[in-house]
């Protein structure tokens, strides 16, 4: 019987990105989740600073702080990141516990969700399984505003630079860019977007190509995103998917090398 896990590989395979629906109980925690994540965005924004941590790596990120492309074209979002298990990293998280607890649950199903999928692309290429990803990996929800009129998109066009991007919208505006053309992706009900990105295309030797994205300004109110960032853990080599790998290559210095997404200055050491 074919799984949801080896019907999402081959659609990687296929058409570069792959839909996984959830189960009514995975939707559950996604919905609290999110309900979780809104709650912390509709607080005052003296009390939101509260949560910032000096590298703006952990917990509240105000708008302006990220970019896709250029620093000069900051995405217009404001957005609050989970690195692995580790909230005490974000700062006051004490008087954050329902919706870091919330976002713990939902990061479980989507472990199991990334195990399956990477494990089965790392079989096709004469890997062994899925490289622990885990420590490394981080959940991210973004609050969206209207774009003001010299812009129509939210987002500009650009790759996250992990192994995979685990992607939930609320509405409409995500397009992706395929065979040359940027195409919508509509928003699917109870579903999980995964987009893999630059990590992949090493790991399979180019096989796999990033999925290029950006967030156009549909007017949506209330548009937020919840992401889950996979990044291998880097304390062990990282060698190219292989029956045979070549141990000479070791991808680690290239992936800390990487540009990341959103402008961010490094991948803290967890």
């Amino acid at each position: 019987m074919t799984s949801r896990e080896d019907e999402a590989a081959a659609e990687i395979l296929a058409t570069g990105f792959a839909w996984v629906r959830l189960e009514p109980s995975e939707a559950d925690l996604l919905r609290s989740a999110l309900a979780g994540g809104r709650a912390f965005f509709a607080l005052p924004e003296s009390v939101k600073a509260q949560h910032v941590s000096e590298d703006l790596n952990h917990g509240y990120r105000p708008m302006g702080q990220e970019y896709s492309v250029s620093a000069e074209r900051p995405d217009l979002n404001e957005c609050f990141a989970l690195w692995s298990d580790r909230s005490d990293m974000v700062p006051g998280a004490d008087l954050l516990e329902p919706l870091l607890e919330a976002w713990a649950a939902y990061r479980t199903i989507l472990d199991a969700i990334v195990e399956g999928v990477v494990t089965r692309l790392a079989r096709h290429f004469g890997g062994a399984c899925a490289p622990a990803f885990r420590r490394a990996s981080y959940l991210q929800m973004n609050n969206y505003c209207a774009a003001p009129a010299q812009r129509d998109l939210l987002q500009d066009l650009h790759e996250d630079g992990h192994l995979v991007t685990v992607h939930y919208a609320s509405g409409p505006g995500l397009e992706v860019r395929l065979d040359g053309k940027i195409k919508p992706l509509e928003a699917a009900a109870e579903s999980v977007l995964l987009m893999p990105g630059s990590v992949m295309t090493g790991l399979t030797s180019g096989a796999i190509q990033p999925l290029y994205h950006q967030v156009r300004d549909l007017a949506v109110p209330d548009r937020v995103s919840l992401m889950y960032f996979v990044n291998p853990s880097l304390d062990k080599p990282v060698h190219p998917w292989s029956d045979e790998p070549d141990t000479s290559v070791d991808l680690r210095d290239a992936i800390r090398s990487r540009p990341l997404a959103f402008g961010l200055p490094h991948v803290p050491d967890l």
